[in-house]
């Protein structure tokens, strides 16, 4: 009778972790246009989509894991989405630079990266709270966020979009720790 009962209690288990999986990928769905849209406006979305990938991937993990992984969704996302879909905006509208060199990118990269740091600041859990794991998933996925969009512009939009959030978002942290 041992036998049976321990089957059933796999399959339940296996049941449950499915539909919490299942659940997450829907609301991780929600990414989808705005990816989509970025993917659009970018000469090779190649770059995009991989990023996009690992978005979608961190957020469903995060999501079907929960506990402290799901509380750093939400900030990591609001962090995320300006220098996610600025970038993307400017792209799509057009720009006034000359050929050649042209700054106005990684600068929209840099201000973009900038507001989302302070949102990060606001918004992120407490570093030490629940072994920093929130912390770290709003971090991560606040990067992965910005960076679908700012690799419109390469490696030098990423790299800028990185030094806006560490710019936005330290400062904020030193003070909130004190």
């Amino acid at each position: 009778m041992d036998a049976p009962e321990t089957g059933l209690k796999e399959r339940a288990r296996r049941s449950y972790e499915w539909g919490r999986l299942a659940g997450a990928a829907r609301r991780s769905v929600l990414l989808l246009p705005v990816l989509g849209a970025a993917s659009l406006c970018c000469p090779s979305p190649g770059a995009i989509l991989a990023g996009g990938a690992g978005l979608f991937a961190v957020v469903t993990f995060c999501l079907w894991r929960g506990q402290e992984f799901r509380r750093g969704v939400r900030p990591g996302l609001v962090a995320g989405v300006v220098p996610l879909v600025l970038p993307v905006v400017v792209q799509a509208v057009g720009h006034l630079c000359a050929p050649g060199r042209c700054l106005l990118f990684p600068s929209v990269c840099g201000l973009a990266g900038l507001a989302g740091g302070i949102a990060l600041g606001v918004l992120a859990p407490h570093p030490r709270e629940a072994r920093g794991i929130p912390f770290v998933t709003a971090c991560l996925i606040a990067a992965l966020a910005g960076s679908v969009g700012c690799v419109l512009y390469g490696l030098f939009g990423l790299g800028v979009m990185v030094l806006g959030l560490l710019l936005g978002a330290g400062p904020i942290l030193a003070a909130r720790r004190a």
